[in-house]
Formats: structure tokens, sequence, C-alpha cells
């Protein structure tokens, strides 16, 4: 006699699937969460407060500082380039732009 109850196919049912990836990823953001609480906790305390304060929050200051300095040379750069390139595309010059109505 033929029993087709366990014949098994070789491909995993959906239920099994499911299973395994809510198994692996749940495992994944647990672990995040408990690196998550341990800097959290570790940041509270005063030596790594210290150390952010000393070390990161000029980083990110003077980041800012020279971020601002490049973009206020590099943005009007850009746009001359892009416009003159605009203009030698099609053959125009500022005087023609002015001219039209």
């Amino acid at each position: 006699m033929f029993t087709t109850e366990n014949v098994h196919t070789g491909h995993a049912e959906a239920l099994e699937v499911s299973a395994e990836v809510v198994e692996a990823t749940g495992a994944g953001l647990r672990i995040a969460e408990i690196g998550v609480v341990i800097f959290l906790g570790l940041l509270v305390s005063p030596p790594l407060l210290i150390l952010a304060v000393v070390v990161a929050v000029p980083f990110i200051a003077i980041s800012a500082v020279v971020a601002a300095v490049v973009a206020a040379i590099a943005v009007p750069t850009l746009l001359v380039r892009r416009v003159r390139a605009h203009h030698r595309a099609h053959r125009s010059t500022l005087f023609l732009h002015r001219l039209r109505p």
C-alpha cells in the first residue's frame, strides 16, 4: 500500500520556513537590543560620557564647520559649471537670454 503522509518532497513547507525566519531574526533583534542597552548603560556612566564629550562633540563641531566651508566653495562653483555647460549645449549666452521676452 502507498501512503502519502510520510513522503518528503525535499521542499520545506511555508510554515517551517517562516518559523526558521522568525527564529533567526528574533535572535538577531534580541542581540541588537542587548547591545543598545549595554551601550546606553555605558553612556550614562561617567567615563564614557566624558569620552563622548571630549572626543565626539568637538569632532562633530569641526566636521560641521569644515562641511560649511566646503559647501560655501563648492556650491557656487558647481552652479557656474552647470550654467556654462547649459549655455554651451544650447549655444546661447546670458546676453541672448536677456534679449528674449
